[in-house]
């Protein structure tokens, strides 16, 4: 105890270390201040996502499929084998590597390698983007035997990372089209064969096709697109239509910017229709084009109930002022005033019957029942 302690001043005392003899010097503690810099962000906290750099599952191997020891005279034929071979297998092969000089070609499972965005300047926006591409290790390899001259095939590896397809109906290279069916899908086109038609008749030229109606609708797209060039459809009609000598008229808008208004008929039906023009059906057709104008067509009947096509327009609107403007050509397509329709045979269109009462006052307008009956 320390009496009297008021006033006196007390040093510190050192303290010292029982297990040593060593006297600590007294430290003397200030505080401080340590600002850190933070920030703040509200919303909803999300799990980063994986990025996928591949695929990887149980192996599959596929050499069965491949190991043969038969040999063919023609690259074609070797290429048909695999294909057949790839089908019962459950996937889809692609060439990788074709050389004619040493005249060797390697092929691999379609989703060999590594996804390779485009180059660009601009850095392509690649989230939530997925890819087939999963470094898949199947090769094949065909070489050509000059002392045969036939071409014989080489398994490199027979493994698949990745799940197969039990059916490959619809896929994007399985059903691809060859050569020669191309050119039978154009020549059937040609024709004005339906796709539906065409589809049905390569499913029947070949058993083993997984070809679908949307790919005979791409290569219809692409050779009508050859055909036309840098025209737009209704340059390319006219082009046709003056080719082939047709008859027509078109109507702009009033700024004489815009076409509207489309008439045309072949010479052969302005012949039948002065002869013929008593009865006269006309209708509107929708979605033949890609300017979603009406299709109007007219059709007139013989004097042995045999019809022929009069004319066609393609109207912007279905309006009393866009028929008045056909029916008013189509009446000046007869050579004769006292030669005009007797009947006029239209479906419930209000706009189209008050017009061909306006043109043709002596006209009977009737209505056709089996239009009728549809509606």
């Amino acid at each position: 105890m320390v009496d009297n302690a008021e006033g006196e001043e007390v040093e510190p005392i050192p303290a010292k270390n029982e297990a040593s003899d060593d006297v600590k010097q007294p430290v003397n503690v200030k505080p401080f201040k340590v600002k850190i810099l933070f920030e703040a962000r509200i919303g909803k906290i999300e799990e980063p996502k994986p990025v996928p750099i591949s695929v990887f599952c149980e192996g599959r191997d596929t050499a069965s499929f491949f190991t043969t020891n038969s040999r063919w005279r023609e690259r074609e034929e070797l290429l048909g084998w695999v294909c057949q071979q790839r089908a019962r297998a459950g996937f889809s092969v692609c060439i990788d590597k074709s050389i004619l000089k040493r005249s060797y070609l390697t092929m691999q499972c379609e989703r060999s390698g590594i996804y390779k965005p485009p180059k660009t300047k601009k850095k392509p926006n690649l989230e939530g983007i997925g890819s087939r591409k999963c470094n898949c290790l199947f090769r094949l390899k065909g070489f050509f035997d000059k002392d045969t001259n036939d071409w014989w095939l080489a398994m490199l590896c027979g493994m698949h990372n990745h799940d197969l397809d039990e059916k490959l109906l619809g896929h994007l290279i399985a059903g691809r089209l060859s050569a020669e069916e191309k050119k039978k899908v154009i020549d059937m086109t040609k024709s004005l064969t339906v796709p539906r038609n065409i589809l049905t008749n390569l499913k029947q030229s070949s058993k083993e096709s997984v070809t679908t109606i949307k790919q005979v609708y791409n290569v219809r797209t692409r050779w009508c697109k050859g055909e036309r060039g840098n025209m737009t459809e209704l340059q390319y009609l006219i082009s046709k239509l003056v080719e082939h000598k047709y008859v027509y008229y078109t109507r702009c808008n009033s700024e004489e910017t815009t076409l509207e208004d489309i008439f045309f008929a072949h010479p052969e039906s302005i012949k039948l229709l002065n002869p013929f023009p008593t009865l006269l059906v006309m209708d509107s057709t929708y979605k033949t084009n890609n300017y979603r104008m009406t299709l109007f067509e007219i059709v007139g009947c013989t004097s042995t109930k045999i019809t022929y096509s009069v004319g066609f327009a393609f109207l912007h609107f279905e309006l009393e002022d866009n028929f008045t403007w056909a029916l008013t050509i189509v009446k000046g397509l007869l050579s004769s005033k006292h030669n005009m329709p007797k009947v006029i045979v239209t479906d419930r269109d209000g706009a189209l019957m008050n017009t061909a009462g306006t043109v043709f006052p002596e006209t009977y307008t009737m209505l056709c029942f089996f239009i009728l009956g549809r509606m």
